[in-house]
């Protein structure tokens, strides 16, 4: 596609590549306007005709303002170039005057005084004159945004939005619908993407009531955009990290590109910013994070043989493990002969043999040498570091020196070892061991399902929690707390999981991604996503950039969290906007992934008339399922007379545990049902949902007997193989019903919006 651009695509890059040197032969960082038209210029886009009158406008206008004049019989637009200015029209930097060489020298000297006299500290380098563009008027598309940049984590990105100066309020008011996130080399179907969910991008690309034709051409804005992006991605972080002279194009915008009056798509404005990064992503040997999931060795620094400290804990952890091997056990420790009947050796050099995990207890300055230790002598394959203080306390050399002791033992045969952590609780791999440090009696671990899941946390408490909540209904296969990112990534999982095709679920808690790492998470998820398989995501730093990032409008519209969540869901990521709803989504899928829907049609069974007129507000992407006539006439036939046979079905709280469950047999049975969300309120006596009253004397109710709800409702999920969940929207005295679903195999949820949005995550992915 790039071929076809005039002079073709290393013609384009070496264009480029001069603007970006001259900028920095000239000493600057910030490109001036015309060398924003002239990279654009160079990926196909449209620039007006322009004249550039350096430094401070004399008497005379200069020859190349005279040609331009002599070319443009309208009018011409003057506007000071200055690489510190963002905003010209805020401080007198723009004018508008008649295309003759007199007017165009008064308003030139007036751009330069007012300029002048507001931002007197500003290097003024000359002013750009520039033909005016006649616009298309009354079109969405007059005026918009484009951009790009360099993101720390996801590298070069694209965004595309309605612009102008009202750029900001269009994005408060559409509530971020007005721009959409972009990436290289998948520009289009990002594109068709942000269409279909955008509706105030949408605005750009579909006909309307007033545009019977569509403002602006999606392909070929596609095409234009996707040549941005390749000379984003040719000057890159990690492409121009090789290069003997590195030039990165860190920032271009363009606010506005004018849709004009002839129909062409014109870039009026323009800056930029160039830089020297070299980010790449560092080399693992990642075939190794097996020793680190199903170990059979190991070895512990740090325990303590007079008190029950975090070392001594993961320990015994180990030694009562049963992934790690009888006799292949060892604690370091230079005073002690044993510890627990774990034998110790003095020091890592002491180890019979090299072990597969070397869990690292030390604080501080002794994990420094205890690694630079184990990852000089080949002694680990893996290593678990536990203690923090490192970065994210503002020691950074610390934490530097331990990533060099790790970095340094790849060049050897063996690739050295790969690291976890710092300030990480460590594994916990079913069936194999637990690094927790916090004791079973506070943190138990029941055996369950759950071995499809993969639960990966850069935050230790976040994972306790939801190891804590989901305990006896899902054990994971590993639940890996990751820390501060030292050497392993939350990437890195991803890739090691690959080939593990009895892991379908991923759940991911993510505080942030180290560079260019964020891209390789997407791209290791969009693979994922093409086995069939789930990446859940949720991702911390959602608040706005703050005050420098407020200055640029990509920046604002476009922070952070903006890029990581646009990139995420193109990728096919499930993305949580709450911890609950990273929990939720973690419970549906994981208990409902052999019984995906087929489909988005959602059919609601209650006793409760509130929640069948409330769920039909919180559908999400539910559509209400159409029930056959055969249906209805079944759900007349078991149902109270009083009942509303019909979908949402409200069986009223006089229908009894046999009808209750008749009538969510039937609605399970029709083929117009792809899902059945099930919200019993169970207050009433005409249900079977209690635990037995062991004193005797209040109810006959027991829900471990063949008849009660609970058993009823596992038989039918038994027979059935869609996917069916329950609300149970009581208090406390309700718990035992709900932990009976929930071992059988049926999601639960306490309130029916909740549960109705995790259904839809299923249906609509």
């Amino acid at each position: 596609m790039l071929l076809s651009l005039a002079g073709g695509f290393d013609v384009m890059i070496e264009k480029v590549r001069d603007v970006l040197a001259r900028a920095r032969a000239a000493g600057r960082s910030a490109l001036l306007e015309h060398e924003a038209y002239a990279i654009l210029e160079a990926a196909g886009l449209d620039v007006p005709r322009y004249a550039w009158w350096e430094g401070e406008p004399g008497a005379d206008v200069p020859v190349q303002v005279a040609k331009l004049l002599e070319l443009v019989h309208e009018e011409v637009v003057l506007k000071i170039v200055s690489p510190e200015i963002l905003h010209k029209s805020d401080v007198g930097g723009v004018a508008v005057s008649r295309s003759e060489a007199s007017a165009v020298g008064v308003a030139a000297r007036r751009v330069w005084d007012d300029v002048g006299r507001r931002m007197p500290g500003a290097v003024r380098s000359g002013i750009l004159v520039v033909e005016k563009v006649p616009t298309m008027g009354g079109s969405p598309a007059a005026e918009t945004l484009v951009s790009l940049k360099q993101d720390p984590a996801f590298g070069p990105v694209l965004v595309l939005g309605l612009g102008g100066v009202l750029t900001e309020w269009f994005g408060a008011v559409s509530a971020g619908t007005s721009t959409a996130v972009l990436q290289p080399g998948r520009v289009r179907e990002g594109l068709e993407r942000a269409v279909a969910e955008l509706p105030a991008l949408a605005l750009l690309f579909r006909p309307s009531r007033l545009h019977a034709t569509p403002p602006l051409d999606l392909g070929s804005a596609a095409v234009k955009l996707e040549a941005l992006g390749t000379i984003a991605t040719a000057f890159g972080e990690e492409v121009q990290a090789g290069a003997a002279d590195p030039l990165t194009l860190e920032e271009l915008e363009v606010n506005p590109l004018l849709l004009a009056a002839d129909g062409r798509w014109i870039a009026v404005d323009g800056k930029g910013r160039i830089g020297r990064s070299t980010a790449t992503l560092p080399k693992r040997p990642l075939r190794k994070v097996k020793n680190l999931l199903e170990p059979k060795s190991a070895a512990v620094l740090g325990a303590s043989a007079t008190a029950m400290n975090p070392g001594r804990i993961i320990l015994r952890n180990l030694k009562a493990s049963e992934g790690i091997r009888y006799g292949h056990l060892w604690a370091v420790h230079p005073k002690e002969e044993t510890i627990d009947g774990v034998p110790c050796v003095k020091s890592v050099a002491d180890l019979p043999q090299p072990v597969d995990l070397a869990v690292v207890a030390i604080p501080a300055e002794g994990a420094r040498d205890a690694i630079r230790s184990l990852a000089g002598n080949g002694k680990a394959e893996s290593i678990i570091l536990i203690p923090g203080g490192f970065a994210e306390t503002g020691r950074q050399v610390l934490e530097d020196e331990i990533v060099e002791a790790v970095r340094s033992s790849r060049s050897r045969p063996d690739e050295g070892p790969v690291l976890l952590g710092g300030n990480c609780l460590g594994v916990v791999s079913k069936h194999q061991y637990n690094t927790f440090f916090l004791p079973q009696y506070k943190l138990p671990f029941h055996d369950a399902p759950g071995d499809r899941l993969v639960a990966v946390s850069q935050s230790g408490a976040y994972l306790v929690s939801l190891t804590s909540n989901l305990d006896g209904i899902i054990f994971p296969k590993a639940s890996i707390s990751y820390g501060n990112q030292m050497d392993l990534t939350v990437s890195d999982f991803l890739e090691a999981l690959l080939p593990d095709e009895s892991v379908k679920v991923v759940a991911c808690y993510v505080e942030g991604f180290k560079p260019l790492d964020g891209a390789r998470f997407v791209d290791l998820a969009r693979r994922l996503r093409a086995q069939g398989r789930r990446v859940l995501a949720f991702k911390a730093g959602k608040t706005v950039l703050g005050a420098k990032a407020a200055q640029s409008h990509t920046a604002s519209l476009a922070g952070d969290y903006a890029v990581a969540q646009a990139l995420m869901e193109g990728a096919g990521i499930v993305v949580a906007q709450t911890l609950d709803m990273l929990e939720d989504y973690t419970r549906a899928f994981t208990m409902l992934y052999d019984r995906l829907p087929r489909g988005n049609r959602v059919a609601v069974l209650s006793n409760a008339g509130f929640e069948c007129s409330s769920v039909l507000d919180k559908l999400y992407g539910l559509v209400p399922a159409r029930l056959s006539d055969e249906t209805k006439a079944k759900l007349a036939a078991c149902l109270p007379s009083i009942a509303h046979a019909d979908n949402p079905v409200d069986a009223t709280p006089m229908a009894t545990t046999r009808q209750f469950v008749a009538a969510a047999e039937a609605m399970a049975g029709d083929d117009g049902v792809d899902v059945l969300l099930v919200s019993p309120i169970p207050v009433t006596p005409a249900l079977d949902n209690l635990s037995p009253d062991l004193a005797g004397g209040t109810h006959q109710e027991n829900i471990h007997s063949s008849g009660s709800l609970p058993s009823e409702l596992l038989a039918l999920f038994r027979r059935t193989g869609k996917p069916i969940a329950v609300s149970v929207d009581s208090g406390r005295l309700y718990d035992d019903f709900v932990q009976v679903l929930q071992r059988g195999g049926i999601p639960v949820w306490r309130k029916i919006d909740r549960a109705s949005r995790a259904l839809s995550a299923l249906a609509t992915l």
